[in-house]
């Protein structure tokens, strides 16, 4: 089995043919490479994100499961592999999504309105909410972006979270901050922005889109479908992000009401929402059309 070379001299225009090898991992046949000028061998998979990988051929399969409402133990025990490489294959995933910033399509003339707004989910207990913050295409649905955000418990929880945590900062507002900093050299001044009424929403689309149309409309009562995400009413006007959390809620398994499969490792979650936002942008919403 070759070696990765060590070298920058060694590269596939400065090497001659050295033959070849069948893969252990998959059975596929590689190019064998001998660089001209130190003699080292390399193959073509040298290059590859996934070099060294002893199941490289189910890497994809778990993107595209993680993305179907599997639990990590469920999709080890169909891929007949072990957790822990279910979690390694998350972990390579989202960051081979984050080098190729296929999640983010933003830069397009196409988006002329965008849709924004927090999905709550656990960071293993209730007690110890966190935030979603989400910007989404109208139209084509494609989400542009999200931070996460840790939150205080609210309501009955309140008190017992303070008593078994400690207190909670609130960073939401720093969370949106920062994500609209990040779209703002990317979309129009004059983009339209919608909303729901929350009270912080409106300083930050100020600080960053003062030229933009912004307009605020007062939440509707949940529906059955959608698992509380989708509204009640005809015409929601903010139906493009209801619908996008809804079906968040039905295809990542750990974002499911009612769910035994939470979230232990806040990063985790974002590797799983990168690893999502990469299905919903390239197989489940429409392309993008460029004027």
């Amino acid at each position: 089995m070759p070696h990765a070379p060590k070298r920058s001299c060694c590269t596939l225009q400065n090497a001659m043919k050295h033959g070849s090898f069948r893969r252990k991992s998959d059975g596929q046949k590689v190019k064998r490479y001998r660089c001209k000028t130190c003699g080292k061998l390399f193959s073509q998979a040298t290059f590859n994100p996934a070099y060294y990988h002893k199941k490289r051929h189910i890497n994809y399969a778990c993107k595209m499961l993680l993305a179907s409402c599997m639990s990590m133990r469920r999709i080890s025990l169909v891929l007949n592999v072990h957790p822990i490489t279910v979690a390694r294959k998350l972990e390579y995933n989202a960051a081979q999504i984050r080098k190729t910033g296929v999640a983010v399509q933003a830069k397009s003339s196409a988006i002329t309105g965008i849709l924004f707004d927090e999905l709550q989910t656990i960071e293993h207990t209730k007690c110890k909410p966190l935030s979603v913050a989400m910007v989404v295409a109208q139209g084509s649905r494609k989400i542009l972006g999200f931070r996460v955000s840790q939150m205080p418990a609210t309501g009955h929880l309140a008190a017992i979270s303070r008593q078994k945590y400690g207190p909670r900062k609130d960073r939401r507002k720093e969370g949106l901050h920062d994500l609209l900093k990040e779209l703002s050299p990317q979309l129009s001044p004059t983009v339209e922005i919608r909303s729901d009424e929350c009270s912080f929403y409106q300083s930050a689309i100020k600080t960053y889109f003062p030229k933009a149309r912004y307009e605020q409309f007062k939440g509707r009562v949940s529906s059955v479908a959608g698992q509380g995400e989708l509204k009640k009413g005809w015409k929601d006007p903010l139906f493009y992000i209801n619908h996008t959390f809804a079906m968040l809620r039905a295809n990542i398994n750990r974002l499911v009401r009612k769910t035994w499969c939470t979230t232990k490792i806040v990063r985790r979650l974002v590797d799983h929402l990168l690893v999502y936002i990469w299905v919903h942008n390239s197989k489940l919403t429409p392309a993008l059309v460029r004027s």
